[in-house]
């Protein structure tokens, strides 16, 4: 079965061209907005317009030309936003920094990335101002704040100055011309596997993903998007903002994680991105809320909603689930979840729920979204179908893209690009295959795949799905071991357990150890059950903390598995 693209759109070359294309078509509707005082307030698309033409003169003022670097820091926010656009719109080269990197990682990309100028809130301002000699290639400090800070200029000041000399004939600014194999953005990855790398990445690039997205999916000018993900991950930058802005939409900036449920319903949200440690502990709430009300209740609803679907033709779910609706503003429709595989059963979950719910997949290298699902067509346990402008095949098991939308490659890393970049092709290193619909399916990392001694090859990320379905699995981590000799491979398992839900079923105070690794050994049993010999977990160690994560909440897999750190382990047969 073949799908073409399922939405219409307007052709852009650059983020320059898409800016300005969004603003004139826009001009009166919501773009941006953020917490202040107590409550949300924004601007325009007109008025981010005046916005970052006022960043993009100032910077280029005080002398910057097309390709120099320019480094963000901050937490999601509407200045995050405008400093961004206007970084790239000037012809300069954004340098997103992950806000949750320490002092000496931040430096290091400055340093390394040679950025001229840094736009930063308040918090990396204090790590900043203070050391700015340590790196030699930065020469403006300027505080996302209403005050300098110790930095040499406050983002009120920037905005106030770039709109006079615009108003005084400066012409810098709407006279360039940028291209769209010019450089646009920097990104340096956090990877699960270790050392970070700089992506290196077009405006065609990007413009061209925010294209093909949008032929798979609606996010329309009459929609609000919640904002959550970090802006300096290439997931929310292109599919949460650009792609946002491309299509007309609000964009409302939520506070933390903790406040999504009270963001959304102060918004009216009605699109949410996400990733699955996310939508998974949302849904889990729900379900907590579904069992005190009564599951009996609730399966009787559902039948009538899909009784109603299939005799009337009508989809009544948001009417019949309006109370839990309402807790989430009422208005929310689709959720979108990238970064890594969810759990078929919440996809569904929430669908059963009235809320479009799908997946896609992608990594920075190719700006980043290679596959998604389509709210009329999808599978739970798919990444989707390809954007129309990516060709994507397999190559000796392992998930290969072409397109317009793939990096220049890696930044002053010949050697890395060399083995990512081959004849034209990008080598994901994620295993997959396509099914008979044409849907993508990814089975894992290349670099995670378990040969036992026999030659079989188990997917970690298989096991571990199945794992964090038992509600007394918090999170799990599956590996083959720290054994240097192969032939003593066997699939292994670090579990986290949900403590929470110990305390709920035995009572915080009447249970230990014991009873946790009894527990756990029973689940793991009913797991292996499930699984074909060879798969079967052989042995499994507690973990009593969180595994440390990247800020789109992935484990980071090679912080556990170093093959010279044995584990304390517990044997069960």
């Amino acid at each position: 079965m073949k799908y073409g693209p399922a939405y219409q759109i307007y052709p852009v070359e650059t983020l320059r061209e898409l800016l300005f294309k969004a603003t004139d078509r826009y001009s009166d509707r919501k773009a941006l907005m953020g917490k202040r005082d107590g409550k949300y307030q924004g601007f325009s698309y007109g008025g981010l317009r005046r916005r970052i033409e006022a960043v993009g003169t100032v910077l280029l003022s005080r002398g910057l030309k097309k390709g120099d670097r320019v480094g963000l820091v901050g937490e999601n926010r509407p200045e995050w936003a405008v400093s961004y656009l206007g970084i790239v719109s000037a012809g300069l080269v954004a340098v997103p920094i992950d806000k949750d990197l320490n002092e000496r990682e931040i430096k290091h990309i400055l340093s390394y990335a040679e950025v001229r100028v840094l736009i930063a809130s308040a918090d990396y301002l204090r790590l900043l101002v203070d050391d700015r000699a340590s790196i030699p290639s930065l020469e403006v400090i300027i505080s996302m704040e209403d005050d300098c800070q110790g930095a040499d200029l406050d983002f009120p000041t920037v905005l106030e100055t770039g709109t006079s000399e615009v108003e005084a004939g400066n012409h810098q600014f709407s006279d360039l011309t940028v291209k769209p194999d010019d450089l646009a953005v920097l990104i340096f990855t956090s990877g699960t596997t270790g050392a970070s790398k700089g992506v290196m990445l077009t405006h065609q690039n990007v413009a061209s993903n925010v294209m093909g997205t949008s032929h798979h999916v609606a996010i329309s000018m009459h929609d609000i998007v919640l904002s959550v993900l970090p802006l300096h991950h290439t997931y929310e930058a292109t599919a949460g903002f650009l792609t946002a802005l491309y299509q007309g939409a609000t964009i409302c900036y939520a506070e933390s994680l903790r406040r999504i449920a009270d963001n959304l319903r102060e918004t009216r949200a009605s699109v949410l991105l996400g990733v699955p440690a996310l939508f998974e502990a949302m849904f889990r709430r729900i379900e907590a809320g579904i069992a005190e009300k009564g599951k009996g209740k609730f399966a009787l609803a559902k039948g009538l909603a899909s009784l109603s679907e299939k005799v009337l033709r009508v989809n009544v779910r948001r009417k019949i689930f309006r109370e839990l609706h309402a807790k989430f503003g009422g208005s929310l429709r689709l959720m979108i979840s990238g970064g890594a595989a969810i759990n078929p059963s919440v996809s569904k979950g929430y669908r059963e729920l009235g809320i479009n719910f799908i997946q896609g997949y992608g990594m920075t290298e190719n700006s980043p979204i290679i596959s998604v699902n389509r709210v009329d067509a999808f599978k739970d346990d798919s990444v989707g179908l390809p954007l129309p402008n990516a060709e994507v095949k397999i190559v000796d098991d392992e998930i290969v893209v072409r397109g317009s939308s793939v990096m220049l490659g890696y930044y002053k890393n010949p050697a890395a690009t060399e083995e990512a970049l081959r004849d034209g092709w990008l080598y994901t290193g994620d295993l997959g295959y396509f099914d008979r619909d044409g849907f993508l399916h990814v089975n894992g990392r290349r670099k995670s795949v378990i040969v036992t001694p026999n030659g079989k090859n188990v997917y970690p990320e298989e096991i571990e799905s199945i794992l964090n379905q038992s509600p007394f699995v918090l999170e799990s981590l599956v590996w083959g071991g720290p054994e240097s000799d192969p032939s003593l491979t066997e699939v292994q398992a670090i579990i986290v357990p949900d403590t929470e839900h110990f305390d709920k079923v035995f009572g915080a105070a009447s249970y230990d150890e014991e009873k946790i690794l009894n527990v756990i050994s029973q689940e793991v049993k009913t797991v292996n059950r499930e699984l074909s010999g060879f798969k079967r977990i052989k042995k499994f160690v507690i973990r009593g903390e969180e595994f440390e994560k990247t800020t789109t909440r992935k484990i980071k897999r090679y912080l556990y598995t170093t093959k010279t750190t044995p584990l304390k382990r517990r044997l069960f047969s």
